[in-house]
């Protein structure tokens, strides 16, 4: 029995259209990751993307910061992922880089992924509570434990991305808002990815 495609990240067909046309656009500067952190000259997603897209579709990790919570989700797709800013925690990019998110990078020059497709969201208090907050920091900081995760607080760490899921085509079919301090809900991401898959 397929799993229901939750409804937080379905894109009606004609938002699916207005964000693969914002996307397309985008200008993302391809980034090799050594010892040290070299961007490319840029490129549009509409000319990157091919070359990151499996039988089924690619998958872009939209990271906030060096140290996501990041799962390496199913076969038929290939992951890649977009940052806000190099040159400012080169040596976190690289260790996320390497431990964590093998994937290719790519610095999103104008922010679109951010600012224009997930809507320049920010992270906010979700209550007043101290309990609560140190409840909550607590469980966040304990999944980067287990994960062997270290947060930092340099560079820009406000700006929430997401994922997003295209299909062979390039389409984007699928996004997921990242809700910091809170872990992706991957059965959500596989019954989307799963949805495109079987059809």
């Amino acid at each position: 029995m397929a799993l229901p495609i939750p409804t937080r990240t379905i894109l009606a067909s004609n938002a699916a259209a207005a964000a693969t046309a914002l996307l397309s656009s985008a200008l993302l500067t391809p980034l090799t990751i050594t010892d040290t952190v070299t961007p490319s000259p840029s490129r549009r997603l509409s000319a990157i993307l091919p070359s990151h897209t499996g039988r089924t579709g690619s998958i872009c990790f939209v990271v906030r910061r060096p140290g996501e919570d990041t799962a390496d989700v199913m076969s038929g797709y290939q992951l890649f992922g977009t940052v806000k800013e190099i040159g400012v925690d080169d040596t976190g990019l690289r260790d996320f880089h390497r431990l964590h998110f093998t994937y290719p990078l790519y610095r999103d020059d104008g922010l679109v992924f951010y600012n224009d497709f997930f809507g320049n969201r920010r992270i906010k208090l979700t209550t007043y509570n101290p309990f609560k907050l140190y409840k909550g920091y607590t469980e966040m900081n304990n999944r980067l434990k287990e994960k062997k995760l270290e947060g930092n607080f340099t560079g820009e760490g406000m700006i929430q991305g997401g994922l997003v899921v295209f299909d062979r085509e390039g389409k984007v079919r699928y996004a997921y808002e990242e809700n910091t301090g809170t872990p992706l809900d991957i059965e959500d991401i596989l019954a989307a990815l799963k949805a495109i898959r079987d059809e």
